[in-house]
């Protein structure tokens, strides 16, 4: 695992392949693992770099210094890219993640060379409803302490108030693994997911949608079809509207995280748009 120093705070990351430069964003609660079933096959043709970002399942705490609003959290993706040198990204992003790589290509869009989105949220749900109280939960004390202590209970892990919705395929010993492990054992990595949710607010996905409209680079917009109460298909339809230059396309036999569930699909789509819309030489 590599590591970056952004103003006083550290980021852990890995890269793989050689190529065009492709940057992931995963969701809360999890990490860079999400990723681990299609990283080997798109890092043949580009270089993937993963990052573990701040979002409950990173390993090494965040500083007083992190602005965690979804606007400090695009800041933290531009000063990442910054650290690494890293231009004409192809965003590919999950989940909340989907959420900021909306509100960052929006800020920072001369940066974002391909937008590749999957089941996220987008316009008025931030975050989706069944999660909606952890908005204000995390405030209760001992709350985020009792939440790691039911997820510290494997079984846990696959009820719907949990993860169940989000994967068909994730085992609950992945789930703690891959995702929320570090949540369970560190309070501050607890503190930093408390400050994240909190600053959770569709004003921001609302206003991203209207800045992305003038956003004209090739967007893929990938979506499990079985995501029925998170993030339905109709969103990602709604959120494929945005654009001028997308195309939709419907993952079979996934629910929220089709990086996990559909893996085949997943990393034949990408492959297919992005090296298609590759900048000509």
């Amino acid at each position: 695992m590599k590591k970056v120093e952004i103003v006083g705070n550290t980021i852990e990351y890995e890269d793989f392949g050689k190529g065009n430069p492709m940057l992931f964003i995963h969701g809360a609660f999890s990490s860079g693992k999400t990723w681990r079933k299609v990283i080997p096959q798109l890092s043949e043709n580009f270089h993937c770099v993963v990052p573990e970002w701040p979002f409950g399942g990173h390993k090494i705490p965040m500083s007083d210094k992190q602005e965690f609003s979804p606007i400090g959290i695009a800041d933290l993706i531009a000063k990442f890219l910054e650290a690494l040198d890293m231009q004409n990204v192809i965003i590919v992003a999950n989940d909340t993640g989907g959420a900021y790589a909306q509100i960052f290509t929006a800020k920072y869009g001369e940066n974002v060379s391909q937008l590749i989105l999957s089941n996220c949220e987008g316009f008025e749900i931030f975050p989706p409803k069944k999660f909606q109280s952890l908005k204000s939960m995390v405030k209760v004390p001992s709350y985020l302490w009792l939440l790691s202590k039911l997820f510290s209970y494997k079984p846990s892990l696959k009820w719907e108030m949990t993860f169940g919705l989000l994967s068909h395929t994730l085992t609950k010993e992945e789930t703690f693994e891959f995702y929320v492990k570090h949540f369970v054992a560190d309070k501050l990595i607890r503190k930093d997911f408390k400050k994240l949710a909190i600053e959770w607010h569709p004003k921001y996905t609302q206003k991203a949608s209207k800045d992305l409209r003038g956003f004209n680079k090739p967007v893929l917009i990938l979506w499990g079809v079985d995501d029925l109460k998170l993030f339905p298909i109709e969103l990602g339809r709604r959120l494929n509207s945005i654009f001028s230059n997308s195309n939709f396309v419907e993952i079979k036999n996934s629910k929220t995280y089709v990086q996990e569930d559909n893996p085949n699909d997943f990393i034949e789509s990408i492959k297919t748009f992005a090296i298609q819309n590759l900048p000509q030489p």
